[in-house]
């Protein structure tokens, strides 16, 4: 076999490598863009590690030939958390007593349940299992390793055997939002938590090269003006800045730049995120031909 997977391209061609792709919900889909301009170009990763939303799109590429139609076809606009339309936005004070009851609702979620996502719990395991079936992570074509955080030890969590739609689904369990994954001892949530770049476990996977991508976003913060807006602000910077010193161990890293702030939740941007993630493989597939380069 050459240097990459078998009928993809010849031989020679570049050094096999192993993809990272990281957390950063809605804009996670940026992955898909870099995976589909990859390709374009006759590159295919050997491996795949995934996080978060990159643990859904991995492991589906993993697993199907039919991956970029499979993860764009799904149902998520219902998923709680989403960005209101511009046009049903209330004003004036109907509309504050509207989004005062709306967050303690959230409130109410997260201190006697999960989380508001509690009740699309089915439903977003119902559509992970429209990806994969009941595949498990042991059998995808190109070796597959999901990560996810145990919220009782706190520890790193590799997934590279079982369920398929389990991983994912823990991988990507945001605290607060959706409920966690019970695992015998273990609470698994959002892989991101503890490690948004394995670099570890990606140079284990045998290919010499690792690329990986941050579909992260950092902006400004101009509005704080209390004390949870400085918590919340602070928590971003340490979570960032940790990313940012996991990432640098990878030989290249991809950052797609989005056209404006996105949110997690934000699932009605997927087809930008895409787009985005496009853009930065045309922008850099010198760069990319060169770390490749035998």
């Amino acid at each position: 076999m050459g240097s990459l997977i078998p009928g993809r391209g010849s031989p020679g061609t570049s050094r096999s490598f192993t993809l990272i792709l990281g957390g950063g919900g809605a804009r996670g889909f940026a992955h898909l863009g870099v995976l589909r301009a990859l390709e374009h170009h006759g590159l295919h990763p050997e491996a795949v590690v995934g996080v978060s939303m990159g643990a859904v799109v991995g492991a589906t590429y993993a697993m199907r030939d039919d991956w970029y139609r499979a993860v764009l076809a799904m149902e998520l606009p219902r998923f709680p958390g989403r960005s209101e339309p511009a046009s049903e936005k209330s004003v004036g004070r109907v509309g504050s007593i509207r989004r005062s009851v709306a967050a303690l609702r959230t409130a109410a979620a997260m201190l006697f349940d999960w989380g508001p996502g509690a009740r699309a719990r089915e439903a977003g395991l119902a559509e992970l299992r429209k990806l994969v079936g009941p595949a498990r992570l042991e059998r995808a074509r190109i070796p597959v390793v999901v990560t996810a955080t145990d919220l009782r030890s706190g520890r790193r969590v590799e997934l590279r055997t079982g369920d398929a739609v389990e991983a994912m689904y823990a991988s990507g369990a945001l605290a607060g939002v959706l409920p966690p994954l019970e695992r015998g001892e273990q609470l698994l949530a959002d892989g991101a938590y503890v490690d948004l770049a394995p670099v570890d476990i990606a140079r284990e996977l045998a290919p010499p090269v690792v690329i990986a991508v941050d579909a992260g976003q950092s902006t400004g913060a101009p509005g704080i003006r209390n004390g949870f807006q400085a918590i919340m602000r602070a928590m971003d910077i340490c979570h960032r800045k940790h990313a940012q010193l996991r990432f640098a161990q990878a030989d290249l890293v991809l950052r797609p730049i989005f056209a404006r702030d996105i949110s997690v939740l934000e699932f009605g941007a997927v087809r930008e995120c895409v787009a985005a993630g496009i853009r930065i493989v045309r922008a850099e597939i010198e760069t990319i031909r060169r770390v490749l380069a035998p």
